[in-house]
């Protein structure tokens, strides 16, 4: 309670601005913490202190190492054991040759990099590249170990790409800019950075200011905001208790524009900053931004939040800001006109709005290089913020809007603005193009059902309309939103294609001008015409590696690359083609005349339309000019266009991994014939006689066919590309649809029921008509929620388990092609490993992949891709990981994830065992680059229809929900106006309800209870009268009982003095008049008895004796006969027994006195058991009860006798009931009356 009170008054008081400049002043201490190394003088400092941090990490690293090579019992290293206890690249080197190492990426060699060399700790170069060095020996079982911990510091690409890109030590440099290093000192801008040990490393250029990152940004960020929240929520806040308080509406909001735009505007300035935009790559400059100030993610977030509080506090002062009186009483054409701009308004906003998601899926997919399901990026969730943020802020303005037309406007004249808003929008969007007629058509029919049907009302009315009213709103933007997906889709669709076609349609002029070149270069090249020359064959091995090098740098990325070196006796380096052969297998003919092909020869693969190049360069001696002394073959082949080499994308900077090439068909036509397709659409030479392309044309065009987009692209020889792709279907469009509905309505509701609840919590915790719509929504949507889940998660399982299950059934097929014919050897000669080279070749050209082979100790023997390696993006070396699952786990395949830059993928790992010893010699190797993103694409396709199915289920369940909760709170409605109508002065009616469910018995008890009521209601009336007659009872009974006495005393003795006067008439009188005293004073004590009845003793007795006594006292006056023998046997009640015998003892002369002057009286008194009761029956002879007063037998004073008080039956009626029996009577007239005295039975 004291933390709520603390934050309501934190909230609600000018402790806000107080908040906001504590946090302003702690943004400001950490970004000065964060730029203090500016200085020159520090910086060298602090990287030097770093690099002292790293050098005791790696003695941490050593010592481990160390701890654990000491406790190996045999002469191996144990892989696992060793990879647990580094995080760093460590290499452990016996005798110069490599046994252990923890990463694959760096490409070490033993003498270059100069690590035999004597020394503890250092950088060492290579290429641009520095990495730093710690050293360490330890002899173990006579076997002296060198152990090297290598950490990159700086690398640097020669070619970086969106997906290898230079890579900076941010712990070392403090920064992800790359610092200005070399291993020795240049001039004084050079500091030098040593060891603990004082031993010099490298020096760094400190001329330049660098921001070192002593604080995570991304926490001077978080402050920022929270500083300008709290600020700007103090501003809000005071401005609006001045506006309250009668202040100058003009001048306070003048106030409030100007602290907002001041903070908008530092804001905007501490993201631009150099330091910060770099940091971050949400800040990345968006090429053409829509508007000019959005110019990044970044900048278009905190715009967004920034008009979401503006626009909050507008519309929750909007009566103290705005006369409503005075919009009201407007001319009602300028509201009209004010409406219609309103309106447009509304279209321009949605316009812009479309725009600015466009441009915002455009940036956050070109800022995710590698899309994940389970692993979103920050642009991308960033994005999707952004647009749900203008969804929200948008549908506001919409609301609001629609509010003011509604309420200012009749229906005629929302009809005119309506119809002149419209007839504007269209003729701008005729004359200008710029609008997607569709969004206009979608916001036209939704913006006229609000304004027609005056539905935003519906949003603070019923909650039902308020559910289906936003409803409407998050179809309307969904809709938006599938559209710009498709726009964006078909935009990235239509440039990838042209990118595609001219790919496969360009004769690359770039690479002829490259060869050209490179034959002068080889020509000229003292390495190749001394290998030619004296016939060795390692130097014309080396030869011919540095040739292919130098080609793979710049063209390895779309061409195989092939260099072969024949002497002038016939023998080639390769042993397997001769000079001979090599030429007949690229020209396809034995008839070739050699001299006029030497230099550079091209040719079209009329199947494939793509393009092979061959070099074939005569090497003369450099003494003799016309002496031939061997020839050097360069072939070239275009690389698969399937998209599945793992070089080509990490080399090709124009690679974009949310385009895959697998999803297209292409076909190339020479002179209108189809000369090669592939893909799933089907070509054929009729193809393009439907289309009218002119010969030599080289104008792209675009055109739907057959349930595909196609791009025709022809060239100036004849030929013509197409590209083909599926259209975006309807079931695409939905699916996009269903994705931002499902995601809105999450969002939406989540917003609008927390808003709800907070602003008025008592309503949910008491209405019970909210409670069942919620129970009921969560008992359906929830457990179709959870099984969305589980499916989602199994067919995701089931897509990862069958991807690598594809990829290692192509592995396993590669290792049974590769060695099923030879049986391997524990040693590789030189010639094996080129038989090797050439077997993996072919089998990657067949099998479309790329295929590495190592040894059982880790290293590389052959690659298909083996440029990869040549470029030292990955190390001869078998993933450590791989290593330890195949060789020391002795698994027989796995899949491990891997990852190169910015680029994941999966590699499948095969064992392959000797067929002798059963031992395994090697492991085949296939990278599947773009396994992940086939993982993605179907998780995401099991998302996308997961979400498909909850919209549908959504928009139908949601109506139906509405009207069963509405049906089963119909009951409770039906009895919630009756309960209001209870009354005590008027007869309530029964609830007529003809079902038998729970309602349906709740409706039976009520009527119970209704029945019950009633008779309380006649109880209290009786009760109320005999407390009535009581009173009037002891009034009438001191009122005549006093005069009584004396008035009877005196007759008395008048009678004596009739009596001795013998005076007849005087003694008549006076007995008279005694008798009518004596009736009387019988009256006045039965009024006195009524009004004193004690109440009944609680005892037990013995009924049937009562009633025994009973009938001998009245036996002589009239025949009375017993019809039960119980009365013979005892029968013990609770009760008052002298209060019994009175009562029956009334109910016994009232029969008797009931029978007609001179008729014999009969009375039949029956006792008998009933469960717990037991009941006497009086019955008698008389002349019974009449109909009309019937229902007065029980009232005081009421009786038909013309001497009875009335007052018997009614003691009786109350002494029965206080002993907790009943009393009731049966009677017919003319036939008699039974009286039923209902007593309870007493427990034994």
């Amino acid at each position: 309670m004291q933390a709520r009170l603390f934050f309501k008054q934190l909230i609600n008081s000018n402790n806000k601005a107080i908040v906001g400049l504590v946090f302003s002043v702690l943004s400001i201490v950490i970004f000065l913490i964060n730029v203090e190394y500016y200085s020159v003088e520090e910086y060298d400092v602090f990287v030097q202190n770093r690099i002292q941090q790293l050098s005791k990490n790696a003695d941490d690293i050593i010592y481990d190492i160390k701890s654990n090579i000491k406790g190996e019992t045999e002469n191996t290293l144990n892989f696992q054991t060793l990879l647990s206890v580094t995080n760093y690249p460590v290499y452990i080197y016996k005798k110069g040759e490599l046994k252990f190492w923890s990463n694959d990426k760096l490409q070490l060699k033993y003498i270059d990099d100069k690590l035999f060399s004597y020394f503890v700790e250092d950088v060492i170069k290579k290429g641009s590249s520095y990495y730093y060095v710690r050293k360490s020996n330890i002899m173990v079982y006579n076997q002296d170990y060198e152990i090297f911990v290598i950490i990159p510091l700086v690398e640097i690409r020669e070619n970086p790409t969106n997906i290898l890109s230079h890579n900076v030590n941010e712990f070392v440099f403090g920064s992800k800019e790359i610092p200005t290093i070399e291993k020795f000192k240049v001039n004084d801008n050079y500091k030098s950075i040593y060891t603990k040990l004082n031993k010099y490393l490298f020096s760094i250029d400190i001329s330049k200011k660098v921001s070192v990152e002593l604080i995570p940004w991304h926490i001077f960020i978080f402050t920022v905001l929270i500083a300008t929240f709290f600020l700007l929520s103090a501003l809000s806040t005071y401005i609006t208790e001045s506006v309250r308080k009668g202040g100058n509406i003009f001048i306070n909001l003048s106030v409030f524009m100007i602290g907002v735009i001041s903070l908008h505007e530092i804001v905007l300035s501490i993201v631009n900053n150099p330091i910060i935009k770099n940091e971050y790559n949400v800040l990345t400059t968006i090429d053409n931004p829509v508007l000019s100030q959005w110019d990044s993610l970044g900048v278009i977030f905190i715009d967004m939040v920034f008009l979401l509080l503006i626009f909050r506090w507008i519309t929750k002062n909007f009566k103290d800001l705005f006369s409503i009186h005075s919009m009201y009483i407007l001319n009602y054409k300028v509201r009209i006109g004010i409406s219609t701009l309103m309106i447009i308004a509304i279209f321009l906003v949605i316009n812009t709005l479309e725009k600015v998601y466009l441009e915002i899926i455009e940036s956050a997919s070109e800022l995710t290089i590698q899309f994940s399901v389970f692993d979103i990026s920050m642009p991308y969730l960033l994005g999707q913020t952004n647009i749900l943020f203008g969804f929200l802020l948008s549908s506001l303005y919409l609301h609001l809007v629609y509010r003011i037309i509604g309420w200012w406007l009749d229906f005629y004249g929302k009809s005119v603005a309506m119809l002149l808003s419209i007839i504007l929008i269209f003729s701008f969007h005729f004359f200008s193009g710029t609008s997607d007629i569709v969004i206009i058509n979608v916001l036209a029919i939704f913006t006229g059902v609000s304004l027609m049907f005056d539905t935003p009302k519906y949003l603070s009315v019923g909650k039902f309309k308020a559910i289906m009213y936003l409803m409407s709103m998050i179809i309307f933007f969904s809709i938006l939103a599938a559209v710009i997906v498709e726009k964006n889709e078909t935009r990235k669709d239509e440039e990838f294609k042209q990118k595609f076609a001219y790919k496969l349609i360009t004769n690359d002029a770039t690479l002829k001008a490259f060869l050209e070149e490179t034959i002068s270069d080889v020509k000229e090249s003292d390495l190749v015409i001394d290998a030619m020359a004296y016939l060795n064959k390692p130097r014309a091995i080396e030869a011919a590696k540095g040739i292919k090098n130098d080609i793979v740098d710049w063209f390895g990325h779309r061409y195989d690359i092939k260099v072969n070196i024949s002497f002038d006796n016939g023998e080639n380096v390769n042993n397997e083609y001769t000079y001979e052969q090599l030429m007949e297998n690229f020209f396809e003919r034995k008839d070739i005349n050699y001299s006029k092909t030497f230099g550079l020869n091209s040719k079209m693969d009329p199947q494939k339309g793509t393009y092979s190049y061959l070099c074939n360069i005569p090497i003369v001696d450099r003494f003799e000019s016309t002496d031939t002394i061997g020839y050097c073959l360069i072939e070239l082949n275009t690389k698969s266009l399937d998209g599945k080499y793992l070089q080509s994308s990490i080399l090709d900077e124009n690679y974009n991994v949310h385009y895959k090439q697998e999803d297209y068909s292409y076909a190339i036509f020479f002179k209108k014939e189809l000369i090669f397709s592939s893909g799933d659409y089907n070509y054929s030479n009729s193809f393009l006689k439907d289309f009218n392309i002119e010969e030599n044309s080289s104008l792209a065009s675009n055109f739907d066919y057959g349930g595909y987009e196609h791009l025709l692209l022809p060239n100036a020889n004849n030929r013509i590309v197409v590209i083909s792709s599926k259209e975006f279907t309807l079931l695409d469009f939905f699916r996009s649809f269903s994705t931002y509905f499902t995601i809105i309505v999450f969002f939406i509701f989540t917003v609008y029921s927390s808003y709800n609840y907070l602003s008025n919590p008592k309503e949910y915790n008491r209405s019970f008509s909210s409670k069942v719509q919620i129970y009921l929504n969560a008992a359906i949507f929830f457990p179709i929620f959870c099984l969305a889940i589980v499916m989602g998660s199994v067919m995701v399982n089931s897509s990862r388990n069958e991807v690598q299950r594809q990829y290692l059934e192509k592995a396993q097929t590669v290792a049974t092609n590769l060695f099923q014919n030879n049986e391997l050897s524990k040693e590789y000669s030189s010639k094996e490993e080129i038989r090797l080279d050439n077997l993996i070749q072919e089998l990657s050209n067949v099998m479309q992949a790329d295929i590495r082979f190592y040894d059982r100790n880790g290293q590389l023997k052959s690659a298909s891709d083996s440029e990869i390696f040549e470029s030292g993006l990955l190390s001869s070396q078998l993933n450590p990981k791989a290593f330890v699952g195949i060789m020391e786990e002795k698994k027989t395949r796995m899949v491990v994830k891997e990852k190169i830059g910015n680029l994941e993928y999966n590699t499948s790992y095969i064992g392959v065992k000797a067929f002798n010893t059963g031992d395994v010699m090697g492991v085949v190797s296939i990278p599947f680059f773009k396994s992940l993103n086939r993982f993605d694409d179907r998780s995401v396709e099991v998302i996308t229809t997961i979400m498909m199915i909850f919209t549908i289920l959504f928009m139908t369940l949601l109506p139906i929900v509405h009207y069963a909760a509405l049906s089963l709170l119909n009951p409770i409605k039906l009895i919630i106006p009756e309960l209001n109508r209870i009354t005590l002065s008027k007869k309530n009616e029964p609830i007529l309800y003809n079902s038998n469910d729970e309602f349906g018995r709740l409706v039976g008890e009520y009527n119970k209870m209704i029945s019950k009521l009633e008779e309380s209601k006649k109880e209290l009336e009786r009760s109320q009268r005999e407390s009535a007659w009581k009173d009037v009872a002891k009034q009438v009974a001191h009122e005549i009982k006093n005069p009584l006495t004396p008035m009877k005393l005196y007759l008395q003795q008048l009678e004596r003095v009739a009596t001795s006067d013998e005076n007849p008439k005087l003694l008549r009188a006076t007995k008279m008049l005694i008798n009518q005293v004596d009736t009387l004073s019988g009256i006045v004590t039965s009024f006195s008895a009524f009004a004193q009845m004690p109440v009944p003793k609680k005892e037990v007795f013995n009924l049937s004796k009562v009633i025994k006594d009973v009938i001998m006292l009245h036996s002589s006056k009239a025949d009375i006969q017993f019809s039960n023998t119980q009365i013979g046997h005892d029968v013990m009640v609770d009760g008052d027994e002298k209060l019994t015998s009175r009562i029956l003892a009334n109910l016994v002369l009232n029969g008797i006195q009931a029978v007609e002057e001179g008729a014999p009286s009969t009375i039949i008194i029956d006792l008998y058991e009933n469960g717990e009761k037991a009941i006497v029956t009086v019955i008698d002879n008389g002349k019974g009860i009449p109909e009309d007063v019937q229902n007065k037998v029980f009232v005081p004073n009421f009786t038909t006798k013309a001497t009875g008080s009335g007052i018997g039956l009614a003691v009786a009626k109350r002494g029965v009931e206080q002993m907790g029996g009943s009393i009731w009577f049966e009677t017919k007239e003319s036939e008699g009356t039974s009286f039923f005295v209902e007593f309870i039975m007493a427990e034994a």
